[in-house]
């Protein structure tokens, strides 16, 4: 199937067609005169040499014209070419790319010549003589040194045309519709590896979804609890009168247990913040001591102010975090804690990182559980490090000032927002 030809490679063999035609009615090359108005029934005359030059083709006055002149270069005997007089026009090689989804419409040769034809000249009724096509055999005149051309008339080339448009605009539609996808059935392994992913990624999204409750809403929630259960000993405090001193003012005053899971009393802080408070509670039970109550007194210890181990422990992430800095604690930081008979200070003395299962550091000497001993200590215990609990991460205070409930509160918590926040309405 022959190439389709490019308007300007239909131009040149069109006009070496002419020239053809030209050359072998004029008879030899000096004969005939030469003016440009052609004479009834011919066509003007050109040399060879300026076959490419262009030309206007010749109007046939009778209709008859066309077919004597197919005949006429039938019947000529076939006699080779030299290759200087005849001239080579090579048709491009091109592809045509098709756009769309829908199904391709290729024109025949002869139809897209004719579609062409009748774009470039008007349907006036002109003759337009084109070539043969490569592959019909060659014929030429004798003498002529020209290719004699076949005459196609101007209308049935752009009926052809029309046609072919035709054809083209419904391919058009066509390829503009939408075509239903067919999807490929899923194999077993296909559809095993496909439903194994679709459950990787839910359990990610679970996955994640339990990260930031556990690690940002467990914060919220807690430190809601706390402040309504600070706000709650205010209250009882106010309503309750203070308990009898002791008759010595440098003793401090010390409360009888309460019941588990009940709060008795606020710790403040100061390294922690200015805004830093949490309530203290009776027992170490996850639910609802340490999750939602702030910090919890192991039962077996000291209550504040007594002689022995005031020994509390607490979050160090999630729930809160009470004790999230308690690798901050430097010497001589004091925490306050309130009660509803007063203040009791403790100073920071030193720290140590235990297993979990050492137990001796919640004794009334520290790692010493067969000594009774005379101090008042105060131990505070977190997870260490953080994320992970399979180390303690112990800190050691000793009681250094006690402040009775009427009296001012002492200067390292006075002035704080986390005392005129919640202890200073007591």
């Amino acid at each position: 199937m022959d190439q389709p030809m490019t308007r300007r490679e239909r131009r040149e063999r069109e006009r070496a067609a002419e020239a053809a035609a030209r050359a072998q009615s004029g008879g030899s090359e000096g004969a005939g005169p030469r003016s440009g108005a052609p004479q009834q029934g011919q066509a003007p005359q050109h040399s060879q040499s300026d076959w490419h030059a262009p030309a206007r083709p010749a109007q046939a006055s009778q209709p008859s014209q066309a077919a004597q002149q197919q005949s006429a270069w039938n019947s000529q005997p076939q006699q080779p070419q030299s290759a200087a007089s005849r001239p080579v026009i090579r048709p491009a090689s091109r592809t045509q790319s098709r756009v769309g989804s829908g199904p391709s419409h290729q024109p025949s040769h002869t139809q897209q010549t004719g579609a062409q034809s009748a774009g470039a000249y008007p349907a006036s009724g002109r003759q337009t003589f084109l070539s043969p096509p490569a592959d019909s055999p060659a014929h030429s005149q004798p003498g002529a040194g020209a290719t004699q051309a076949m005459p196609v008339t101007t209308a049935s080339a752009a009926a052809a045309g029309t046609a072919t448009a035709g054809r083209g605009g419904g391919g058009a539609k066509r390829t503009n519709r939408k075509r239903q996808t067919e999807y490929e059935p899923l194999g077993p392994v296909r559809g095993t590896i496909r439903a194994f992913g679709e459950l990787c990624i839910t359990a990610g999204l679970i996955l994640i979804l339990f990260v930031v409750w556990q690690l940002w809403w467990t914060d919220i929630a807690a430190n809601k609890d706390n402040e309504v259960l600070a706000d709650q000993l205010i209250t009882e405090w106010q309503d309750n009168p203070a308990n009898e001193l002791p008759d010595d003012p440098d003793t401090p005053y010390v409360a009888e247990p309460v019941d588990e899971n009940t709060g008795f009393g606020i710790m403040y802080v100061p390294r922690f913040g200015e805004d830093y408070y949490r309530t203290v509670a009776e027992g170490v039970s996850m639910e609802p001591v340490l999750n939602r109550m702030g910090v919890g007194r192991y039962p077996s210890s000291a209550m504040p102010g007594e002689v022995g181990n005031f020994a509390i422990a607490g979050h160090r992430v999630t729930y809160g975090k009470p004790l999230n800095q308690i690798h901050q604690l430097r010497p001589g930081d004091e925490i306050v804690v309130q009660t509803n008979d007063g203040f009791y200070t403790y100073t920071f003395r030193n720290f140590e990182i235990v297993l979990p299962d050492a137990t001796d550091v919640l004794a009334a000497v520290p790692t010493l559980p067969d000594y009774k001993g005379k101090d008042r200590i105060m131990t505070l215990t977190a997870c260490n490090p953080m994320f992970s609990a399979r180390e303690r991460y112990v800190a050691y205070a000793e009681l250094t000032d006690w402040t009775p409930a009427g009296d001012e509160a002492p200067a390292a918590i006075a002035d704080t927002s986390a005392y005129e926040t919640v202890g200073g309405q007591a």
